[in-house]
């Protein structure tokens, strides 16, 4: 619904002057996009004590019908990882996982407000220390503790992270092993 709402929003006569402004360099173009910006601001706008004469419950209510007629789907099935690749056709391809949580929570990743579902950030690790007991120590990595894409471990804990699980975390030099050990 809330991609729904901030497209409505962005057409509307009101704000879609503001999707022309004057002629920027383009490398300035995507902090000035229209869309992602209303999509940042809409709890606030959609707050406002008065929005410039938008029927701000009109266009809620019609987003919510075009919701309504839809296929249903799954958080999940719509919210995807579709991690930044700095190279493109670098590294190993995989099946972009199903989110769980967006950016208000502690499975938080983001996307970009009314333009996309599939989101580009996330937390680079999870760790939790319990410094009395350090072998109850928890962390995860979504793209393992390798880093290099075509590396055997770069997937391994991506289903862990995905669903907000912790592996334990070894400090104890007797359990550890090298890699060319394995």
């Amino acid at each position: 619904v809330r991609t729904a709402v901030v497209r409505r929003l962005a057409a509307h006569p009101v704000f879609a002057a503001l999707a022309e402004p004057p002629a920027y360099p383009e490398v300035f173009l995507p902090w000035l996009a229209l869309v992602p910006r209303i999509g940042h601001a809409l709890e606030n706008l959609l707050r406002a004590e008065d929005l410039y004469g938008i029927d701000r419950s009109a266009i809620v209510r019609a987003a919510v019908e075009e919701v309504a007629i839809r296929p249903t789907t799954t958080w999940g099935e719509r919210h995807r990882l579709a991690a930044w690749r700095a190279l493109e056709g670098a590294g190993s391809r995989y099946d972009e996982p199903g989110l769980a949580g967006d950016h208000d929570c502690v499975l938080c990743t983001s996307a970009v407000p009314g333009l996309t579902d599939r989101a580009a950030r996330g937390p680079v690790a999870r760790y939790v220390w319990d410094l009395a007991h350090r072998e109850n120590s928890r962390w995860v990595v979504p793209f393992g503790a390798d880093g290099v894409p075509d590396a055997p471990h770069h997937h391994d804990q991506l289903p862990l992270w995905t669903a907000g699980d912790l592996v334990p975390v070894v400090t104890d030099w007797a359990r550890l092993t090298k890699e060319t050990d394995i």
